[in-house]
């Protein structure tokens, strides 16, 4: 394991690499989430052998070094992991009073701490990088991780209710964070956040927005423009998309990228790929590798414009996945859809509409939030989160009704941390059968 220079905090001359954007963070994204996955399917010796192929990388950078400890831990290999902790708190002490960024190196290094069981040190420094900038919205988004981590949910609580109460047009920021507070099971916090919301609402998808997060509560909600919520609530996120998911843990386009290299489809560059919500083109880099023509689509204009400066897309579309109409026109080879289903409940009409627009053979890939209750009738149901998720059963029976077959794969992984607390996903290949019997 090497520690090196971070280009993003060469000013602080600390050494670390704390927050690393190149070609090498998917891969290793990968690992990890393959020797978690080799842990829970009962596999420890498979699982070391690729935390020592991690370790092996060299420049890795401190937060996966991190999590490649957490998965040592978890498979009995104490000794391993406490050497690995060791440099890296060491290191972080030496060097913690030279970071200056709040967002890319303060909050990075506490996260690191939290993960590795330094609670107070991970406070610390989070407090640190919010006393820095407590008008900077993703700090506070960061600093709420690291409490989540860490387990103080009234501190939590505070720090939202704090940066709010000093927010001149708060809705849109109480939003987002009670989103963050309710993934991580504070929902006395979320709610806090939510109600001051609805309290400044000014027009009608604004509150529709903050009723459809109640109801996710149990409380009421009436039937208000759910189309315009959706719109107003992603290009309110769209510029800062990114750096939140990348908070949150978000391992949507991983579970897409590796299944692609489980299914060993060829990087011919041969197929017309539809990129179904695609956001601001996070799947894009990898999925160019596949396409002779990659096509996004999303709800949101800002996203997409977001995803154009990225220079990922041969096009992109406004298209909202529940109107066949808004489809691009042709039929696609491959269609992906990753992290975007939480957001409906019934999902029949938008497989519908993805069978419609396949090449007979072609394949369809999704991501969504696992649903385990067998309680849950209907196979998917609304959380506090403000997002949905959906039963295996629901899943194979509703692509059945359509005219899908059985997937050729369904496994489960981590969506997404929430701040220290996993979430379980699903995702599915299935392929449109090519000959019509």
């Amino acid at each position: 394991m090497t520690l090196i220079q971070n280009e993003q905090e060469q000013d602080d001359d600390t050494g670390l690499n704390l927050l690393v954007e190149d070609e090498n963070v998917q891969l290793i994204s990968s690992k990890i989430e393959q020797a978690r996955e080799l842990v829970d399917a009962n596999d420890p010796q498979k699982a070391i052998e690729l935390c020592q192929e991690i370790l092996d990388l060299g420049d890795l950078p401190v937060p996966f070094a991190a999590k490649a400890a957490g998965v040592l831990r978890s498979l009995g290999q104490i000794e391993a992991a406490d050497k690995i902790k060791t440099v890296i708190v060491e290191e972080l002490d030496r060097v913690h009073h030279r970071l200056k960024s709040p967002e890319y190196a303060l909050l990075p290094a506490a996260g690191v701490l939290a993960d590795l069981g330094e609670a107070e040190a991970a406070d610390e420094l989070g407090q640190k990088a919010i006393e820095a900038e407590p008008d900077n919205q993703l700090v506070v988004a960061g600093y709420l991780s690291i409490l989540a981590t860490v387990n103080r949910p009234e501190k939590a609580r505070d720090v939202a209710m704090t940066f709010l109460k000093a927010h001149d047009q708060p809705v849109l920021p109480a939003i987002h964070l009670g989103m963050i507070l309710s993934k991580v099971g504070f929902n006395g916090a979320a709610l806090a956040c939510l109600e001051y919301a609805k309290a400044n609402c000014k027009t009608k998808t604004e509150t529709a927005r903050v009723e459809y997060l109640l109801a996710s509560h149990g409380s009421p909600a009436s039937a208000l423009d759910q189309h315009g919520m959706a719109v107003e609530l992603f290009d309110s996120f769209a510029v800062s998309y990114d750096q939140q998911l990348n908070l949150l843990g978000n391992n949507g386009p991983n579970l897409i990228f590796t299944t692609l290299e489980k299914l060993e489809f060829d990087k011919a560059k041969t197929r017309r790929i539809l990129d179904a919500g695609c956001g601001t083109g996070l799947c894009s880099a990898f999925l160019r590798d596949y396409a002779s023509e990659l096509i996004g689509i999303d709800l949101s204009i800002k996203m997409l414009e977001v995803a154009r400066e990225k220079e990922g897309y041969h096009f992109l579309a406004r298209t909202d996945l529940s109107v066949l109409e808004t489809y691009p026109e042709g039929r696609f080879d491959m269609i992906v859809c990753a992290d975007v289903l939480v957001y409906f409940g019934a999902l029949d009409t938008i497989f519908y509409n993805f069978n419609k627009t396949l090449h007979p053979g072609g394949w369809l890939l999704v991501t969504v939030e696992h649903e385990e209750d067998p309680s849950v009738r209907t196979g998917y149901k609304l959380y506090s989160t403000g997002r949905y998720k959906h039963s295996d059963s629901y899943l194979t029976e509703t692509l059945k009704d359509i005219g899908f077959p059985k997937p050729k794969l369904i496994t489960h992984a981590r969506l997404r941390n929430d701040m220290g607390h996993p979430i379980k996903g699903t995702v599915f290949a299935v392929q449109k059968p090519a000959l019509l019997l």
